[in-house]
């Protein structure tokens, strides 16, 4: 799947996979998965409201996300009126789309990177604590991450996290369903591939339900079972 996908997504405004409204299971499982967490890090963020609600919490959040429109939807829809800090980080090899540059845009402790999320390098996540040292994240949020890549793209963005990340306390949301059935994304990611992709990790299923009756959209499509599951990964 091309990143031309994607942003063509966001150009045209097909964005079903926004939700308006923080995610429940994350209001559920935050405090348990992130007990002790400073920062939390969002990959293929969009303009996710879960964001916010992280902020809200008083946890940093360092989100990255490849569409600019998604990016300044979100900084505009939950900061009205608020003047946004934005820069260039030179000096990297992350690419802007059309301008092979980093744009950073940042409010009090919410920072956004703008880029391909393959190409980020470790110390663009690093926060600064009180006494100006660099620190990293350790948390990670999965929502709509894993979920939106085909399988043949899922170990490599695995393997960056781990990268990015090499201590982590990772809330990760998964949807299963048959994928014979419907083409993704959302793709459908089993147990079994969220055990074999992060077979290095501590791995707890917090929670596993059939939700096809609070999905029309989908149970139009002739599903019968879709899964959501939410896991707490630790390395």
């Amino acid at each position: 799947m091309q990143s031309s996908f994607w942003l063509d997504k966001w150009k045209a405004d097909q964005i079903g996979f926004h939700l308006p409204e923080a995610h429940p299971l994350l209001k559920k499982f935050y405090q348990q998965v992130f007990d002790g967490v400073q920062d939390v890090f969002v990959p293929l963020c969009g303009k996710s409201v879960d964001m916010s609600f992280l902020h809200a919490q008083q946890i940093s959040v360092v989100g990255a996300e490849l569409s600019p429109i998604a990016v300044a939807d979100f900084f505009t829809e939950q900061f009205p009126g608020q003047e946004v800090s934005s820069q260039v980080l030179n000096g990297s090899s992350l690419a802007q789309p059309s301008s092979g540059l980093i744009l950073q845009s940042s409010i009090d402790n919410l920072r956004l990177l703008i880029g391909d999320y393959f190409a980020l390098e470790q110390s663009m996540l690093f926060s600064v604590s009180q006494s100006n040292e660099p620190f990293p994240v350790t948390g990670i949020y999965d929502r709509a991450a894993l979920i939106a890549l085909p399988d043949t793209v899922r170990s490599e963005y695995v393997k960056q996290l781990v990268k990015l990340i090499p201590a982590a306390s990772m809330l990760l949301i998964t949807l299963d369903y048959e994928q014979q059935a419907m083409n993704g994304p959302p793709f459908s990611v089993t147990q079994d591939e969220v055990e074999g992709l992060f077979e290095f990790a501590n791995i707890k299923i917090l929670s596993r339900k059939n939700i096809i009756d609070k999905e029309p959209r989908f149970k139009d499509k002739g599903l019968s079972a879709f899964y959501e599951s939410v896991y707490h990964i630790r390395w």
